[in-house]
């Protein structure tokens, strides 16, 4: 099998180029964007083989100049290891004739309407909710199940586009700046309050090799707010941990049409009356720093064995009941103004990974997406209190360690 992967700058840059050698076999190459082409091909010299595209997001083109790419190769597999690329990649391997309807498949971990249509219709808890395409369907839903509601794509990516309306005058005010062309796509829901887990996984052949839950103790709209995003494991004694555990378990084997295969990402909440609410699942890694967290902790890196045992039917990994350690991670948001100095080490206890995508001397104006960070740490501990502790600790460093300056300065230079 000759692996196709589709994959961001970002990820392809966080391993290197033995490990992405490794993990595509013979054949394999990567596929990423231009806009950073000459940091990847320092990265990747001739150890990997690559091919980069001008708006590689967004262009119809990529899908398919990649299809003519492919069907030249003997044995072709077209893999995303995002979720922009999901159903784009679906499509190719559908029309390559390597899967059959791994599209509408795939629509089930990228429509959240489906996907939370389907959950319910197996028993599983969601918030209320519905597809809009108008001012009045919107409104209507608020009147029947009250506020704060939530809008958002219904393939959203990275919390982008959602919106968070408290009132009757909120949702006036959001439906001022549309137009009745810009319904395309969205959905409403009702807001859950309550706390926020996440649960990555890796399977392969259809067995669970790794299920890491999660406790979130900032939300991704905080997040993308200028709050840092904190989360850490849970403690092998509390039982909320094999609870998701299950959970997750149950939603990618009996619920969702998953590949065999694959990696997840799932969000959810338990809210006051202890109830698991679904918020979302993707078939990939979560963003930020999940895969060097589940790296530490496991001791097996979920990206590059799920993409080796893609192609080698010989490497099967044993699954693992438990991680070998607890860790924690941090992802710290720019600030708005220009940064001046920030410091590309961290002189404190028991901080396993820590790294710096921030510049000096370059101006910042918040965050975007949910993968605009300007840092990332991973810390370890024996328990979920000292981990907090440590996440803290890392946090007031940082703050303290970095040069700011205000926006208006900014703009100034």
């Amino acid at each position: 099998m000759q692996l196709i992967v589709f994959c961001p700058p970002k990820i392809l840059l966080q391993h290197s180029a033995a490990s992405w050698s490794a993990a595509l076999g013979q054949g394999g190459m990567l596929l990423s964007c231009a806009s950073r082409s000459q940091e990847i091909a320092a990265h990747l010299g001739h150890t990997v083989r690559f091919q980069l595209f001008d708006n590689f997001n967004d262009s119809a083109l990529v899908e398919i100049d990649v299809y003519e790419l492919a069907r030249e190769l003997h044995a072709p597999l077209c893999v995303a290891l995002a979720e922009i690329d999901v159903l784009r990649v679906a499509r190719i391997n559908d029309r390559l004739g390597i899967t059959l309807d791994a599209e509408a498949r795939a629509s089930f971990y990228r429509d959240k309407f489906l996907m939370k249509q389907r959950a319910r219709d197996c028993g599983f808890a969601i918030a209320e909710m519905a597809s809009i395409s108008n001012a009045t369907e919107a409104v209507r839903f608020s009147e029947r199940f009250g506020f704060p509601v939530v809008i958002k794509p219904r393939d959203g990516r990275g919390s982008n586009g959602v919106e968070v309306l408290d009132d009757a005058q909120q949702l006036r005010e959001w439906l001022a700046g549309r137009t009745s062309s810009t319904f395309h796509n969205l959905m409403i829901e009702s807001y859950v309050r309550g706390s926020h887990y996440i649960v990555n996984g890796l399977y392969i052949d259809g067995r669970p090799i790794l299920v890491s839950p999660v406790r979130v103790m900032t939300s991704a709209l905080d997040f993308l707010g200028g709050k840092s995003h904190d989360l850490h494991m849970l403690d092998a004694d509390n039982p909320m941990r094999d609870r998701l555990v299950r959970y997750a378990r149950s939603l990618v084997e009996d619920v969702l049409p998953s590949d065999p295969t694959m990696l997840f990402h799932l969000e959810l909440f338990v809210d006051g009356n202890d109830e698991i609410v679904l918020c979302e699942i993707a078939s990939r890694l979560g963003g930020v720093f999940f895969n060097q967290e589940l790296t530490h902790a496991w001791g097996i890196d979920p990206r590059m064995s799920f993409l080796r045992a893609l192609h080698d039917p010989f490497y099967r990994p044993e699954p693992m009941a438990a991680p070998l350690r607890m860790v924690g991670h941090i992802s710290i948001p720019p600030r708005v103004g220009l940064l001046r100095d920030v410091p590309h080490t961290c002189p404190l206890d028991g901080v396993l990974e820590y790294r710096i995508s921030a510049r000096k001397m370059t101006s910042y104006g918040g965050m975007e997406f949910t993968n605009s960070e300007i840092l990332n740490a991973i810390v370890a501990g024996q328990d979920e209190a000292e981990l907090r502790d440590k996440l803290h600790q890392v946090e007031a460093w940082f703050h303290e360690s970095c040069d700011w300056s205000g926006s208006e300065i900014a703009a100034v230079i």
